[in-house]
């Protein structure tokens, strides 16, 4: 835990949109897309054969649900992009199509087993993406929208046997070495929901859905076993969507993107962030595991998500859920400093979700001018006096609040490869996990003090005392 002092604008790579929704009645026809943030719980049943026996001896069942975990970041949590058309009648009723996929952070269950055949082990099961394609019903009360959908789902999973003792029958499997496939699941999902308009163009959702897909059975050639497994999952999602119109080629989305949305007390920002290297040939007599390859290239990406809300006069509540995906150069090995900020936070084959930043503001009026603070990524706009108290708790990067000026800050759009990501006394602003802190900052003084403060990259602590420093090395 630290105590930092904050307070400034932050960066953004999109404009606002600031507009009443309007009184007319209100047409969902039409296009859209948009992006879905939520919580899924999960149970698969297994069962698996043995070596010298017709029909499977072994069987069990497990959740896949997994809390949130603050310190960690971790939990069943997953983030998302939809995209729809919908058609409403004169009398009111819609029908509708919508498509999403959604990448999870960790939606996975294990449970260990034992026979005198197997030995001990554990079978696992990791979902790595799913989605749906779903017909919508529903009815729009006013502004109000309420659906019913369903249609087809499918999830792409990583199962994983790993033996715990013991050697298996008829199977070459080692004690600590796991083997993976990997399964496509096909099955139905079914739910409902309830739509209403935000600002011009702009909807927010709130959608629970229900899915269950058959049994697939799987070969585990070292173990000498077949699993066959179902799984069910159960998901609460909140959802906005940007409306294209019935005819999309008429939006100006496709040149100057989709803009953010901006009601004055609830906030979405978005970016998404490529990044493709390429190591040219090089003569390299000398070069081990940890050495850059030569000729070789990699990327990484990430799809951010900045929703803000004022639950109150002067208060701010931020969340940056995000997906990312890919890997650096020879694995993030080789160059002192590394040629891309980027790649220290993913090192993953497939898309996950991780929410780097969850934080809470509040502004404290103590006089003078009035200011007029735009309204920004990780910031609501609003006018405030000229001296005021910034109080800011939660997860973040200090990088978010100090040292901020034209050239540094947000290391994916200006220098990817800044050589002190790794020695500063702050967390990188695309680290892999920020710390927890406090803030508060007198903003007419623009001097901060530290507290305290705790690194779960390193996961070394600083204690409770006033001027302590700290120095990932």
């Amino acid at each position: 835990m630290s105590l930092l002092a904050c307070d400034g604008p932050a960066t953004a790579a999109d404009m606002p949109l600031k507009a009443p929704v309007s009184a007319a009645v209100y047409s969902w026809t039409g296009f859209y897309v948009g992006g879905h943030f939520g919580y899924a719980a999960g149970q698969t049943n297994w069962t698996a054969t043995e070596t010298g026996a017709a029909v499977p001896t072994l069987n069990g069942s497990f959740d896949l649900f997994n809390a949130y975990d603050p310190f960690k970041g971790t939990g069943s949590y997953f983030i998302g992009l939809q995209a729809g058309y919908n058609y409403m009648l004169p009398s009111r009723f819609l029908v509708g199509f919508e498509s999403d996929v959604s990448a999870p952070n960790k939606i996975a269950g294990t449970q260990a087993f034992s026979s005198a055949l197997t030995g001990q082990a554990s079978y696992n099961d990791t979902v790595l993406q799913f989605g749906t394609a779903r017909g919508r019903i529903g009815y729009a009360f006013d502004h109000w929208l309420v659906y019913g959908t369903g249609g087809v789902a499918w999830t792409y999973d990583k199962l994983t046997r790993t033996q715990l003792a013991g050697t298996p029958a008829g199977g070459t499997a080692a004690v600590g070495a796991p083997e993976a496939a990997l399964l496509w699941r096909w099955g139905w999902a079914a739910g409902g929901g309830v739509e209403v308009p935000i600002a011009p163009n702009w909807s927010a959702k709130l959608e629970y859905l229900a899915a269950e897909f058959g049994g697939r059975a799987k070969l585990f050639p070292a173990a000498a076993q077949s699993f066959n497994s179902d799984l069910a999952m159960q998901s609460l999602r909140f959802g906005v969507n940007y409306q294209l119109g019935a005819d999309p080629s008429k939006s100006d989305v496709f040149t100057t993107g989709v803009p953010a949305l901006d009601t004055g007390s609830f906030s979405v920002h978005g970016q998404t962030t490529l990044v493709a290297q390429y190591a040219l040939p090089f003569r390299a007599p000398y070069s081990g595991q940890n050495s850059l390859a030569s000729n070789a290239g990699r990327e990484t990406l990430d799809v951010d998500l900045y929703l803000g809300f004022r639950p109150w006069q002067g208060a701010e509540i931020w969340v940056n859920p995000e997906i990312d995906q890919g890997f650096g150069l020879s694995g993030t090995f080789g160059v002192a400093g590394f040629p891309s900020a980027e790649a220290y936070k993913v090192g993953a084959a497939y898309p996950y979700a991780r929410v780097p930043r969850a934080f809470l503001r509040q502004t404290i009026d103590l006089g003078g001018h009035d200011v007029e603070k735009s309204s920004d990524p990780m910031q609501l706009g609003a006018r405030v006096k000229s001296r005021r108290l910034v109080l800011t708790a939660g997860n973040f990067s200090i990088l978010d609040f100090f040292d901020r000026n034209s050239f540094s800050g947000d290391l994916r759009r200006q220098f990817f490869n800044m050589a002190f990501l790794t020695y500063a006394a702050y967390n990188p602003a695309n680290g892999r996990k920020l710390a927890d802190v406090a803030a508060c900052e007198p903003e007419d003084v623009n001097r901060a003090v530290a507290v305290a403060r705790k690194s779960f990259e390193s996961g070394a602590s600083i204690g409770g005392l006033l001027f302590r420093s700290f120095v990932d090395s």
